[in-house]
């Protein structure tokens, strides 16, 4: 079954990343602005329309862009993402020096997030309507509304100019590392507190703990085996889901700490129109969103074997009104 959920996966991404590859192509070429003024720096230099027309024929931008497509979803297919415009240097190895800064951003991001939500909302729960749980909502209540682009900005401002305790920019030591992941947390942890929280508070009043109860199990049992599992459930759905709002928030976090990641990397290449470069981007970020799903899809099937065996008397029992209808 888990054999089965995998390459439905492979082709779902294949589907996903053509989609997302071809819509990415065309709004590149309906932005407006040409790369060839961008490469030869049309607007500081006199350059000839003979350079001009065969920098476009080098590039291959003086074809058709139906064949622009298809030559370069051929490449793609290759695993070949082209060329550069700016710096010559082939599009695979500048992703393969810009992406590792950011998924280990989000991979941190995830940790914190998940170390953090999980006590507190299971604290929140435990003690419902005391003032801790109180405490606790009214300070997520406050934080899942901070941008992170703020919030940064005043981790900036505190920890790197006032008490010169971190840096504010660079990866160079893994402290450079601290403040961005703070930034993207902070407001993610306070969410899934939250959806924790509820989960737990609504799964205590179910039948299954009431029966627990009746049988004399504690509390401490209770909450670990009959409360523990279902509340993380739609914890890992929901995280799995938001890898691709988290990758998007890098974009930001990296611009504001000059972080040298794929975002960083995917804002410049769009104001110098770098079309092999933006459209690999796009691809590369797709592949990592869809495979941050398909590992939480198997999670989920690790955490609660009891879906690979629904699924499959669901598959079963539709074949079977199949065949009674025929």
């Amino acid at each position: 079954m888990i054999l089965k959920n995998i390459l439905s996966r492979i082709g779902q991404m294949i589907i996903v990343l053509f989609v997302l590859s071809t819509v990415t192509f065309i709004l590149m070429k309906l932005t407006p602005g040409d790369p060839v003024d961008k490469i030869l720096h049309l607007d500081v230099a006199n350059v000839s329309s003979d350079q001009i027309e065969a920098t476009k024929a080098k590039l291959g931008l003086n074809q058709p862009i139906v064949i622009q497509y298809v030559q370069w979803l051929v490449q793609i297919v290759q695993l070949n993402f082209g060329t550069s415009y700016q710096t010559g240097e082939p599009v695979i190895n500048e992703l393969a020096y810009y992406t590792p800064p950011t998924l280990l951003i989000a991979v941190l991001t995830i940790i914190v997030v998940f170390v953090v939500a999980v006590p507190l909302g299971i604290l929140a729960a435990t003690r419902y309507h005391t003032w801790v749980d109180i405490l606790i909502r009214t300070v997520t209540s406050f934080t899942v509304s901070i941008p992170s682009f703020f919030l940064g900005t005043i981790l900036i401002y505190v920890f790197a100019q006032k008490i010169n305790l971190l840096p504010s920019s660079g990866l160079d030591t893994i402290a450079g590392y601290i403040l961005p992941v703070i930034a993207l947390s902070i407001g993610m942890s306070a969410y899934y507190v939250r959806l924790m929280r509820s989960n737990l508070v609504e799964l205590y009043q179910s039948k299954e703990v009431e029966a627990s109860r009746l049988r004399g199990m504690s509390e401490h049992y209770i909450l670990w085996y009959d409360l523990f599992k279902p509340a993380i459930i739609p914890i890992v759905t929901v995280l799995g889901m938001s890898v691709g709002s988290l990758i998007g928030g890098t974009v930001v976090i990296e611009n504001l700490f000059g972080i040298p990641g794929i975002g960083h990397f995917l804002v410049d290449s769009i104001r110098a129109r770098d079309y092999p470069v933006v459209q690999g981007a796009v691809i590369m970020i797709g592949f990592f969103v869809v495979l941050a799903n398909t590992v939480s899809d198997l999670l989920l099937l690790w955490i609660d074997p009891k879906r690979r065996y629904n699924k499959s008397n669901n598959i079963e029992r539709v074949h079977r009104q199949d065949g009674e209808s025929l």
